[in-house]
């Protein structure tokens, strides 16, 4: 298998992508493994970037905001917690993902929609990291690349969902993505609420 061309087409031809992919016919806990793997490398990255930039500016904002913010910086400076945080939304993801599409008739599997969604990952990645070395060169550049690449992924996550699912156009590829996002914004808060980055009103105060 060619790693560029599978690239390629997971860019241009998202469908067919999805289908090479899933005929890899990897197991199940190799896919988690690797899903895992992808949470840890993209914490790492939003970490290093975080900890390069960090908000700033607390003036005009309440004690309980001030204090919500920094429990945030506080909770974003550390890898291994936002590792635990990825990770956990990503296998969420990969549920959501499947309950979505077989919500309108899709035919997917779990390991196929865990594949693409791996997969997935790792190309986002390698073009996170792209766009972070071009940063140093022309951050206007990186940040217009930034852009355009978040919406070539999001149709690329759109089309290797169609694939996985079975689908014969992308409308239910976009019907997923947009009712397992639905599933995902319960579920997340849900999880948010859980390690605290959404305190409960007067915690602030005690």
């Amino acid at each position: 298998m060619d790693i560029r061309e599978l690239v390629k087409a997971t860019l241009l031809q998202p469908v067919a992508a999805a289908q090479t992919v899933m005929a890899l016919n990897l197991s199940r806990d190799v896919l988690w493994l690797a899903l895992l793997l992808a949470a840890v490398l993209n914490a790492l990255l939003f970490s290093l970037g975080f900890q390069a930039q960090p908000p700033q500016g607390f003036e005009g904002l309440s004690a309980e905001e001030t204090a919500q913010i920094t429990f945030m910086i506080s909770y974003f400076s550390s890898p291994l917690r936002v590792a635990v945080t990825v990770a956990l939304a990503l296998v969420m993801s990969v549920f959501a993902f499947l309950a979505g599409g077989r919500m309108l008739g899709g035919q997917g599997r779990l390991e196929g929609v865990l594949a693409v969604l791996t997969w997935w990952q790792f190309v986002g990645l390698a073009m996170s990291l792209a766009i972070l070395g071009l940063g140093f060169v022309s951050l206007a550049l990186a940040q217009l690349l930034s852009f355009l690449g978040n919406i070539w992924l999001l149709y690329a996550l759109i089309g290797l969902l169609s694939g996985a699912h079975h689908f014969e156009s992308l409308i239910k590829g976009i019907g997923t993505v947009a009712l397992s996002l639905l599933l995902m914004a319960v579920g997340l808060l849900f999880l948010l609420t859980l390690i605290g980055l959404i305190m409960p009103s007067g915690v602030a105060h005690v």
